[in-house]
């Protein structure tokens, strides 16, 4: 949820801005984003961005410059010079602002607006790291002699632009790096080189500015789920909330969240399809309700044939039938037709059973689907948060390992603590109490 919030620049006209992920009684780092010609604060782009550094921890403060978007001033006023008051106007009221420490204040800025964080770095000793996407700096190069701070210049190779950023970067005197994405136009136009431009400028500002706080490793199952119940206090004692889990490991982690929630708790039976002679290693993924995933990249590098893939599928569709006669005593999913389904597993690496089950929620007419997990690399919780209604995923470490390596306790779940678990929710819903 974005706030808005307007202010002055020097020439007294009213800027109009978004403030992402502001939190009372916290001192974030915050990156303020420098927007381009013909651009605003509703930027896709940028707000793609900020996204992935609210998710780590930041702040973020995406202001409409003079003559754009919601901010007064006329198109004629919109300079680069003029994109720089205002980006220290930007830079004087966020820093301002209860819950910023303003002494960890990044720049983000993006072609024209990239110019202009350019031209403010060069002298604003409050901007501590820069990031600069698709930046046309010719006749600008001067200012780079002068920047002091950490810059990440980051660049399509598609894009026309390219010279000017490659020569840019060659000025720049201090601590810099060169995101280069291959086949990326100016605009980022394809999906996944706007994937990778912004992943590149998360961790620049996570290693630059970043929260102080490690990546959170919690005591056990337990403790994840109670933390991802907080942040999911919006659907508690709502009517047609479900929480679905997928066993076993999701069920401990489940069954916190439906008691706070106070909701029925079922399981989503998804089994993975395994690597051959490595089954800890998913090629894919299939459901209870013959809903398939597949990982063609695994798939095409490694050769796996498709007798190989048809036999595995049929392997955990009979341990799926099994399974439904342990943990639900034969019996289906329930109707799930209107509902506020609630996602939860202990944890996603691929999200090879997290995808499948999105798909089989998907064609079973749901209400809303929200996907709940302690921790996932940041690409996997990419591609979940487009599959579903929202995503809350608590960490997202960039150096993720195994999902196992984020709990102290991350000893196995049998299928009967499975039972029990569920056997437990069952009745407290019967009587109504927790």
């Amino acid at each position: 949820m974005a706030d808005k919030v307007t202010f002055k620049n020097n020439r007294g006209f009213k800027l109009v801005a978004s403030i992402m992920g502001l939190e009372e009684g916290t001192a974030k780092p915050v990156v303020v984003f420098a927007h381009g010609l013909r651009s605003g604060k509703d930027s896709p782009r940028n707000l793609y961005i900020a996204e992935g550094l609210v998710e780590k921890g930041f702040c973020c403060f995406l202001p409409d410059f003079t003559g754009h978007g919601e901010s007064e001033g006329e198109s004629y006023d919109a300079t680069v010079e003029q994109f720089a008051h205002d980006l220290g106007a930007s830079l004087d009221y966020i820093s301002n602002v209860k819950g910023i420490d303003p002494e960890r204040m990044g720049v983000c800025g993006s072609s024209f607006g990239g110019t202009a964080a350019l031209i403010r770095a060069a002298t604003d000793r409050r901007i501590k790291a820069l990031a600069l996407r698709s930046t046309p700096a010719e006749g600008y190069y001067h200012y780079a002699d002068q920047i002091k701070i950490p810059v990440l210049v980051v660049q399509g190779d598609a894009d026309p632009m390219m010279k000017e950023s490659l020569t840019l970067y060659e000025r720049l005197p201090g601590e810099k790096r060169l995101a280069l994405i291959r086949g990326a136009d100016h605009l980022y136009s394809n999906e996944q080189h706007l994937r990778e431009a912004r992943e590149a400028i998360v961790q620049w500002f996570v290693e630059n500015l970043g929260p102080e706080d490690p990546v959170k490793i919690f005591k056990d199952r337990k403790e994840a789920g109670a933390e991802l119940a907080l942040r999911l206090k919006d659907y508690k004692d709502k009517a047609g909330v479900m929480v679905l889990a997928l066993p076993r490991g999701g069920v401990v982690t489940g069954y916190e969240i439906a008691s706070y929630l106070n909701s029925p708790l079922d399981v989503l039976i998804i089994r993975k399809l395994g690597f051959p002679g490595q089954p800890e290693l998913a090629i894919g993924a299939v459901s209870e309700t013959g809903a398939v995933v597949l990982n063609e990249d695994i798939i095409s590098a490694y050769g796996i044939t498709q007798d190989y893939i048809q036999g595995e599928i049929s392997r955990q569709r009979e341990i799926i039938e099994k399974r439904i006669e342990l943990y639900r005593k034969g019996q289906r999913l329930p109707d799930l037709t209107g509902k506020t389904i609630i996602l939860v597993d202990d944890g996603a690496a691929t999200g090879a059973t997290a995808k499948a089950a999105v798909l089989t929620l998907k064609a079973e007419n749901i209400g809303k689907l929200i996907v709940a997990l302690p921790v996932a690399p940041p690409g996997t919780a990419e591609e979940l948060r487009r599959m579903a209604d929202e995503l809350i995923c608590l960490e997202t470490p960039y150096d993720f390992m195994a999902v196992g390596s984020y709990y102290r306790d991350f000893t196995q779940v049998t299928d009967e603590e499975v039972v029990e678990i569920l056997e437990r929710a069952r009745a407290r819903k019967a009587i109504g109490t927790d």
